[in-house]
């Protein structure tokens, strides 16, 4: 299970201290294993060139961190950053690049590695302070699906290139309706990716439009053949289940269930 952090819904900090251990120690007589997703709400964005909202957004991941600590996470999900055009691009004329390439090449290339250098700078700052408290972080593979905002990391290469920077210790959690956004299938992006270097997921589907947090299997993602692959190869990374209700988490635990019993 993966609790997600945000200031809102801890105003008084009770998350961070005895709250938080209570929770953690509740989840542990369920014998759930915890994952924290940091803060991303209001624009927090470790690409950012405006220092107050960098320092905002420094402090909303620290407070996350403080929380993962109390509930004993196994790792801690951290969105990296974006930037904003400021207007919205058409597809091309025969919509076959990725709206997130086309935001790339928009942007440029210097000013792209500029927020590529600012992003993975901040992820090491975080790691370290992490580390010191004994927690796991590991960055989303986040969506490509805008045409007025460019993030990182996206693709399998982006993650690649973080790992370059912090070293082959870096591990990432792997989020399936984002990677649908790249061009590339959900089998194909995880071996792009390497299976060992996945330490939890977020399962949900969407028609390659949008980040739609559909059902698992009502949407146009390959996860059949993920979850053969997930089956008959051994991969062994968490799969999370992230949908917006009751009832298409219902339905995706049915689906994903049908797809196991199927590959048995």
């Amino acid at each position: 299970m993966e609790f997600k952090y945000e200031a809102r819904i801890d105003p008084d900090g009770m998350l961070r201290k005895e709250a938080g251990t209570h929770l953690g120690k509740l989840a542990q007589s369920q014998n759930l294993a915890i994952s924290v997703h940091a803060a991303f709400d209001n624009g927090i964005n470790l690409g950012s060139t405006d220092k107050n909202l960098l320092r905002e957004t420094r402090q909303r991941i620290r407070e996350s961190l403080e929380f993962a600590e109390r509930v004993n996470a196994r790792y801690v999900t951290i969105h990296g950053g974006f930037f904003e055009l400021g207007y919205t691009l058409e597809p091309d004329d025969q919509n076959t690049v990725p709206p997130f390439q086309l935001v790339r090449e928009e942007m440029g290339s210097k000013a792209f590695d500029s927020l590529k250098e600012r992003i993975i700078n901040e992820l090491g700052t975080i790691r370290e302070y992490a580390r010191k408290r004994g927690i796991v972080v590991a960055p989303e593979n986040l969506h490509g699906f805008s045409y007025d905002r460019t993030r990182f990391p996206v693709t399998p290469d982006d993650f690649h290139a973080c790992r370059r920077a912090l070293g082959d210790d870096l591990l990432l959690v792997y989020d399936a309706g984002h990677a649908h956004s790249t061009g590339l299938s959900a089998s194909e992006f995880v071996s792009a990716i390497g299976p060992s270097n996945i330490v939890g997921s977020h399962i949900h589907d969407n028609d390659g439009s949008d980040d739609q947090h559909l059902p698992v299997g009502k949407g146009s993602i390959a996860l059949q053949e993920f979850f053969m692959n997930y089956s008959q190869k051994g991969w062994n990374f968490p799969l999370n289940v992230e949908v917006r209700s009751k009832e298409h988490f219902i339905q995706s635990k049915q689906s994903i269930s049908d797809s196991f019993a199927n590959n048995d």
